[in-house]
């Protein structure tokens, strides 16, 4: 299993376990996500156990609870946009300290398109981040 980790903050972002597309000129991992009920532990012993649904279980997206993620609801439009260009900053930076320097233009491209998309839909969004976050800390988004 191949785990994909933030460049800058490290955090552990989306497995390949998960469906998932690079998009966006391979800025942007786009991944299937779902709606999964959690603390259901019933476990069939013998062929005739009927598995009942339990109604109290908490309804979770698969990818937010395995990797820990954490809602962030009160980020302005405007903060988001300063934050993102800190981000990509650094992002550019680590690439071209990597030796990626060729990859560098197609992601600035990607990431420029990612960008404007997340902007024009901004209130369709839901923003998360990783486990330990900070303004450093990469993004999630779901809409």
């Amino acid at each position: 299993m191949r785990v994909f980790i933030d460049l800058i903050s490290g955090d552990e972002m989306v497995s390949d376990s998960y469906p998932h597309t690079f998009i966006m000129n391979d800025a942007i991992l786009e991944v299937k996500a779902r709606y999964v009920k959690k603390g259901n532990t019933q476990v069939m012993i013998a062929s005739d156990d009927i598995i009942e649904e339990d109604v109290n279980a908490e309804t979770v997206v698969d990818i937010v609870d395995s990797f820990g993620f954490n809602e962030i609801k009160d980020l302005p439009k405007k903060d988001f946009m300063a934050y993102i260009k800190g981000f990509l900053a650094a992002v550019t930076a680590k690439l071209e300290a990597k030796g990626k320097a060729d990859r560098v233009p197609e992601f600035k491209k990607g990431a420029t398109e990612a960008v404007k998309l997340i902007v024009a839909r901004y209130d369709e969004f839901q923003i998360y981040a990783g486990k330990d976050y900070n303004m450093e800390a990469g993004f999630a988004f779901s809409y």
